[in-house]
């Protein structure tokens, strides 16, 4: 409590009314306290100048010496009244007085004597209107006989002699405040405290709340208003309590939701400056820092000037730029408050550069599909007309066309079984069986098959593998077959006259590695990425007889749905290689076949 500023406001306050309080008291009282004592030394006279009236008024009864001996008494000794004694005659001549009564004494009673002569009695205090100086208090009462007046009876006291007999009652009164006084404070000061002590703790359990601790609670069995506030205070930490945990695990749940997302996230608050982003930023930029700097996470000055536009104008926009041979869509939206007004923006990062790659493909396979297929249709319609409007009369010509709208029915029948092939590989429906098979068996036939077509176009076919040492695998031969002709077949396709085709198997860990590799063309590295593309073809003059540029495509889709993976490398104008794996068969005692 002793750095508590409230007690020591309400402390100030409190010591500060008691002090004005007693000082109000003091002036109040030193300022009528003369005319109470007064009033009261009046009210003790009034009895005793009575009882001389009727004593003086008994002089015409015989009394006379008695009463002039009392008289000349009480002038001599006016200390036994207790105050000056003035007797007049009816006349207003004095027959008495004490001593050290003077004519200007009396001419300031010269109203007082005329009211108690004409039959009044009288009680005042000479010169002294309220709160001003007392100098004497006086009482008059008129002497009566047989309902006549005889005279007056005035006594007079100064206003010291009254005061005398109460300073020492002033000197006690002020001695007891002086005692009482710290005795209050202190008792104020203990009481305020004790009374702030359920505010200091409702304090420190708001202190608690506001750094997230609830579990304090205030004390509310204070009676009234204090218990009541703590009651409140109390339901407000178990309200906020609550709202705060939902808010909590909304907010990690959106956190981890933004977490999650294979997009960039970035948020900006009114200002423009960067509040949060996810981890997904820095995949997307691999060289940005975790920094709140906006052109070190993304140094592209034009896209920070869409999020500023889209906070300042409450507009979304897209933005596109590249990064790292990437293409990044930046998708900007405003964020607005409950009274609509913006607060910030969110921007949403997207690698485009697939999504692109595959429309891309997706035009060039619509435009290839259709070029694959006009061709072969325009051959054979500039074959079919002549011969539905008689136009070929040579029975020789005749069979030539023929001969040529087989090629091309075969052909367009190739291509069509080829694209459902396709089709129903990538789909994912068509289920392969696996066994065990024995490569060596494959090698031999297509060796034997290729070194016959080989020397046909004169080329060299070569097997750098002895046979009987090819191991067990486990795949389907037909298919595996089918990879190894699509390749043979390519190799040879783009080989030239002289050229050498090779096939080799080789073991690496558990997979064997097939590899088909020539002295053609070659490859170039721009090309290398997208060999495996439907209708892809490295040399684009190459057309018509060259395929159909889905082998390759039918190759990867079927390996991949083995669980096997392809790859190639190439020099241009130097040849290519093309190598796949098949698993190893162990047998069930753990010996490889």
């Amino acid at each position: 409590m002793k750095n508590s500023l409230l007690l020591r406001k309400i402390f100030l306050v409190v010591v500060t009314t008691l002090a004005l309080a007693l000082l109000l008291t003091g002036a109040i009282y030193t300022l009528t306290s003369r005319v109470i004592f007064a009033s009261i030394k009046a009210n003790e006279m009034m009895p005793k100048a009575r009882s001389l009236g009727r004593l003086i008024a008994r002089r015409g009864q015989g009394d006379a010496g008695s009463v002039d001996l009392l008289l000349e008494f009480l002038e001599k000794d006016s200390a036994v009244l207790g105050g000056s004694l003035i007797v007049l005659d009816a006349d207003g001549g004095m027959l008495a007085a004490s001593e050290g009564v003077t004519e200007e004494m009396m001419d300031s009673l010269d109203g007082i004597v005329q009211r108690a002569l004409a039959g009044d009695e009288v009680s005042t205090y000479t010169g002294m209107p309220l709160f001003s100086t007392v100098h004497m208090v006086c009482v008059a009462t008129p002497i009566r006989w047989d309902g006549a007046i005889e005279g007056a009876v005035l006594m007079i006291v100064p206003l010291y002699e009254v005061l005398a007999a109460v300073s020492g009652l002033n000197s006690a009164l002020m001695l007891a405040l002086l005692i009482i006084m710290p005795l209050i404070v202190v008792l104020v000061y203990i009481v305020i405290g004790r009374m702030l002590q359920p505010i200091r703790r409702m304090r420190d359990a708001a202190i608690g709340m506001a750094s997230g601790d609830f579990s304090i609670e205030a004390d509310a069995s204070q009676r009234g208003e204090v218990g009541q506030l703590a009651a409140s205070l109390n339901h407000l930490s178990s309200e906020l309590s609550h709202n705060i945990s939902e808010l909590t695990i909304e907010r990690n749940r959106l956190k981890q939701s933004v977490n999650g997302l294979r997009e960039g996230f970035v948020s900006l608050d009114s200002e423009g400056r960067i509040t949060y982003f996810n981890p997904a930023m820095r995949e997307l930029y691999p060289g940005n820092r975790s920094t709140s700097d906006r052109m070190a996470l993304v140094p592209d000055e034009m896209l920070w000037q869409a999020f500023d536009r889209a906070i300042s104008d409450s507009v979304p926009s897209v933005y596109d730029l590249a990064a790292n041979d990437r293409l990044i869509r930046a998708t900007i939206n405003p964020v607005t408050g409950e009274d609509g007004q913006t607060v910030g923006a969110v921007g949403l990062f997207t690698d485009i550069t697939e999504s692109e790659r595959l429309e891309r493909t997706r035009r060039d396979y619509v435009a290839n599909v259709s070029h694959e297929l006009r061709t072969p249709l325009t051959a054979m319609r500039g074959l079919i007309e002549p011969l539905r409007d008689g136009m070929v009369k040579s029975q020789e010509t005749r069979m030539r066309y023929y001969d040529i709208l087989m090629r091309e029915t075969l052909r367009l029948s190739r291509l069509i079984d080829d694209l459902m092939e396709l089709s129903r590989l990538q789909s994912g429906k068509l289920s392969l069986e696996v066994r065990q098979v024995h490569l060596c068996t494959i090698i031999e036939d297509l060796a034997d098959k290729y070194t016959v077509a080989a020397k046909e176009k004169s080329q060299t076919f070569r097997l750098l593998t002895d046979p009987a040492a090819c191991p067990d695998v486990l795949t389907n031969a037909d298919r595996a077959e089918q990879v190894m002709v699509i390749l043979l077949d390519n190799a040879m396709k783009y080989t030239p006259e002289g050229g050498e085709i090779s096939l080799q198997v080789r073991t690496e860990g558990d997979h064997a590695v097939v590899s088909v590799s020539d002295t053609g063309i070659g490859i170039s590295e721009a090309d290398l990425p997208y060999v495996f593309d439907r209708f892809y073809k490295a040399d684009k003059s190459r057309t018509g007889s060259s395929g159909s540029g889905l082998g390759l495509s039918i190759a990867r889709e079927i390996l991949q749905s083995m669980g096997e993976r392809i790859y190639v490398t190439s020099q241009l104008g130097r040849g290519s290689t093309f190598s796949f794996t098949l698993t190893l068969f162990s047998r069930p005692d753990g010996n490889d076949g």
